[in-house]
């Protein structure tokens, strides 16, 4: 029997190798940053001697980078450096392997350090599309590449014999993918398609793995093909009327999209005014969700509304560490699980030195080595998601509903107004009797793999 010796000097190594492995992780996780903008305005007084009394009046404001504690609230300036340049709330992202924080000024991108506060970068953004303004940006881990959106405006000349002479008109705008070199401003366009779903403040994020960017176009979800700029997905987010799915945060601990719905509750009463009839919100609840970016199912993490909305040009970010989401309301960091949906903490914001504003929140924590899954070839998995055209009626109904549609599919789909799946039926007429009060979702994929979604009333 053949007696087999241990290698002494190859488990040494592999022991030093998973030590500095060990090492690596936890100096990544002690040296995490949530970070921001600080705004902070600059007033002088002076006496009115109308009113009698002193007046403040608005001298300037200036910005500079900071760094957040979820936990206290506390937002401490990094470095000494302060400026007066203005930022553009369209974009803000971060760099975990450089320590970089990037951020538009205008027509400009802006590089901060993250260690000093210190911009260390400041150049005119520029391309191939003759459009001067890269927005809605995202750094992806798995590639250490920044990409966002060019917004492109077309106007159309006409003749004015009033003023005599050619007047310029805005007619539309047209979206093209693209990557930028923060070193230089400048942007390369990826591939050819034309973008008419004008993006939101509600957010975008990237899929690191699939290789994805997902960006909110007011009530649909579009996915963005990292590798060819060609639409990916693009699925209507699936919540009832007056609901809104915002401040969106990719977690790479569970690859979800997470958000904050609102949900507004209306009321309609008539207008003796207008002598029309108006919609009146009369309350409004938050909780935070996922979205199913192929199905655009949102669900939510808990049945109770947390009581609190995010401020849009605050930002939020997911802490893989503490499973949290975290989102600021201008006055409060709030953190909510990510397993209960609950408040896990809330707590005043504070500044040094008389800020008054934490913007565009972004840590170094979440994806960090995250590698790419999918490489340049569609998975098979993955809907088209064109749309179908097809019809569902009654709407109200009480008993069945019935849906129209040209096409074969093999399936029709049925979810809750929590995007709770709730039953499935081959047939084009569904017997609903049995089903609770209120509204409901169907989704339908065709065999060409066409998209059908639309919702009803169940009374």
């Amino acid at each position: 029997m053949k007696v087999k010796y241990l290698d002494v000097s190859l488990f040494l190594k592999m022991k030093k190798y998973i030590l500095y492995i060990a090492l690596l992780f936890a100096f990544n996780i002690a040296n995490a940053q949530h970070v921001g903008i600080v705004r902070k305005n600059y007033i002088s007084a002076y006496f009115d001697s109308t009113f009698m009394e002193n007046i403040e009046v608005f001298d300037s404001a200036t910005i500079r980078l900071g760094s957040i504690n979820p936990e206290t609230g506390m937002v401490s300036n990094i470095g000494n450096s302060e400026y007066n340049s203005g930022i553009n709330l369209t974009g803000a992202t971060i760099d975990p392997y450089l320590n970089r924080y990037y951020i538009g000024s205008g027509f400009n991108f802006l590089t901060f350090d993250i260690n000093s506060g210190n911009i260390i970068n400041n150049v005119p953004v520029f391309g191939a599309a003759n459009s001067v303004s890269f927005q809605n940006f995202r750094f992806n881990n798995s590639d250490s590449t920044i990409y966002g959106m060019i917004p492109i405006n077309f106007y159309s000349s006409y003749f004015d014999s009033s003023l005599m002479t050619n007047i310029e008109v805005f007619d539309s705008t047209r979206i093209r993918f693209a990557s930028i070199n923060p070193a230089t401003g400048q942007y390369t366009l990826i591939g050819n398609t034309s973008y008419s779903n004008l993006y939101t403040l509600a957010g975008n994020s990237i899929d690191p793995y699939q290789m994805v960017y997902y960006y909110s176009a007011v009530d649909s979800l579009i996915g963005i093909d990292l590798y060819t700029g060609a639409k990916f997905s693009e699925t209507p987010i699936l919540l009832p009327s007056f609901g809104i799915f915002e401040n969106i945060a990719y977690s790479c601990i569970d690859k979800s999209i997470y958000g904050l719905t609102r949900q507004n509750y209306v009321s309609t009463v008539f207008d003796s005014l207008y002598m029309d009839y108006i919609d009146v919100i009369d309350s409004t609840t938050f909780r935070l969700s996922k979205i199913n970016p192929n199905t655009g199912v949102v669900t939510f993490l808990s049945p109770y509304n947390i009581g609190t909305g995010g401020n849009l040009s605050s930002g939020a970010f997911v802490d893989p560490n503490a499973m949290t989401y975290y989102f600021s309301n201008g006055n409060q960091i709030v953190g909510v699980s990510l397993v209960t949906g609950l408040i896990t903490s809330s707590v005043s914001t504070s500044f040094e030195s008389g800020a008054f504003a934490v913007n565009m929140m972004r840590s170094t924590q979440n994806c960090f080595d995250a590698t790419a899954l999918r490489f340049k070839s569609k998975p098979v998995d993955v809907v088209n998601n064109v749309k179908a055209e097809g019809i569902l009626f009654p709407n109200p109904a009480q008993n069945e509903i019935t849906l129209k549609i040209n096409e074969s599919f093999s399936n029709i789909e049925i979810f809750d107004s929590r995007g709770r799946f709730i039953l499935a039926s081959k047939q084009k007429t569904i017997d609903i009797s049995s089903l609770q009060s209120g509204i409901y979702f169907v989704k339908v994929v065709t065999e060409t793999g066409r998209l059908f979604t639309d919702k009803f009333v169940k009374y």
